[in-house]
């Protein structure tokens, strides 16, 4: 997975400097992609402060989870039994707080759960570059948290029905690599950035249409050793690779605008909100599962893999926010909800054991924050 990020983060940087206009060095367009002022704006309608440092502390609350449900034939002592395994991965509602700091467009951010209202681990990093019409936003999560499991053998309709609950006995680890790029239209009189980072100020209100899309490089482990691995015959390791492509709406709207003095940014005043709405369609969603057996030592290791390409999916980003500026000051809330689903059929790696699996599963996650920033 570092590979892929390294890789996802020059490929990126690279596209990015495609969107300068003159021939200049790299090391030239590169500052001016961070710093300089966006051509083409009306100053009417969107004001641009000069490039500065800032600094921002945030707070809010946070949750992910993943639900899938796996149906099969078990093959015991030549019977075949239908049989489906339900797990799920709920995590609490995670307080959280976090710390930003950027220049011009660029933003680094780190946040962490307050571990004593959670029970599980919850860390994130974001890369954010945020200008008036485009944008991109990289972000690495790293969850743990016991996956609640449910397995059905033969129909709730046969006098056979059987069903088994548990729960692992040590957490299951998340990580994902989510990587988002939004395309303004007008990029004439709408600011995308000036509600969720402030370095833009929409001066009236004004909509865009929007292209997005999405990436995601996800892994889910749990321990070999666990009940999970016995209830799926040696799954210790599964994998999600998705691209999705889109195109919706976005609208600001300013409810109070005061322009400022130009050199102190005094008299600074704004308020303006904003919502989001993006559908996407999965064109590229590939799934995998590593099965893991164990040697006369105790240890395991892995023995084979099974992939499965899903089919096309529709999912969707919905964001809203709203900030008010004064002077070099900002107050900032936001929402966004991030929904994506997978499904298809794969070979169970044994035939003796298990025949066709068909899987369906869906990952979702919502946020919100509230931001504090300064200007200096």
């Amino acid at each position: 997975m570092r590979k892929c990020f390294s890789l996802l983060v020059l490929l990126v940087g690279l596209a990015f400097t495609t969107f300068a206009q003159e021939k200049k060095p790299l090391v030239d367009r590169l500052v001016d992609l961070i710093s300089a002022p966006t051509p083409g704006l009306d100053p009417g309608a969107i004001y641009q402060p000069d490039p500065s440092w800032n600094l921002a502390l945030t707070g809010g609350a946070r949750q992910a989870s993943i639900a899938q449900k796996q149906k099969l034939d078990i093959h015991i002592l030549g019977e075949v039994i239908p049989a489906s395994l339900n797990s799920r991965l709920k995590g609490d509602v995670d307080p959280y707080v976090g710390l930003q700091f950027g220049y011009g467009n660029l933003t680094l951010s780190y946040s962490q759960n307050i571990k004593k209202f959670s029970s599980h681990d919850h860390t994130t990093f974001n890369f954010d570059y945020l200008n008036a019409g485009h944008a991109l936003q990289i972000q690495y999560f790293d969850y743990s948290q016991p996956m609640k499991l449910e397995l059905e053998m033969w129909g709730e309709d046969s006098e056979n029905y059987k069903s088994n609950t548990g729960e692992t006995n040590k957490p299951v680890r998340m990580r994902a690599v989510i990587a988002d790029a939004f395309y303004a239209f007008n990029r004439r009189t709408f600011a995308f950035s000036s509600v969720y980072k402030g370095n833009k100020i929409q001066c009236r209100s004004a909509g865009s249409i929007m292209f997005g899309t999405k990436f995601i490089l996800g892994l889910v482990e749990s321990d070999p050793a666990d009940i999970i691995s016995l209830w799926t015959g040696g799954v210790g390791r599964q994998t999600s690779t998705q691209a999705a492509f889109g195109a919706g709406a976005s609208y600001n709207l300013v409810a109070f605008h005061r322009q400022p003095d130009p050199e102190s940014m005094k008299g600074l005043r704004n308020l303006t909100f904003n919502l989001t709405a993006i559908p996407m369609v999965t064109l590229f969603n590939k799934f995998s599962s590593t099965f893991y057996d164990q040697d006369v030592s105790g240890d395991y290791y892995p023995v084979s893999k099974s992939t499965m390409n899903g089919n096309l999916l529709v999912n969707y980003v919905v964001r809203a926010g709203a900030i008010f500026l004064w002077d070099r000051y900002s107050v900032g809330v936001s929402g966004s909800y991030d929904s994506y689903t997978y499904k298809g059929k794969s070979d169970f790696p044994l035939e003796s054991l298990a025949s066709l699996v068909t899987t369906t599963g869906s990952f979702s996650r919502w946020s919100s924050s509230l931001r504090f920033s300064v200007r200096f």
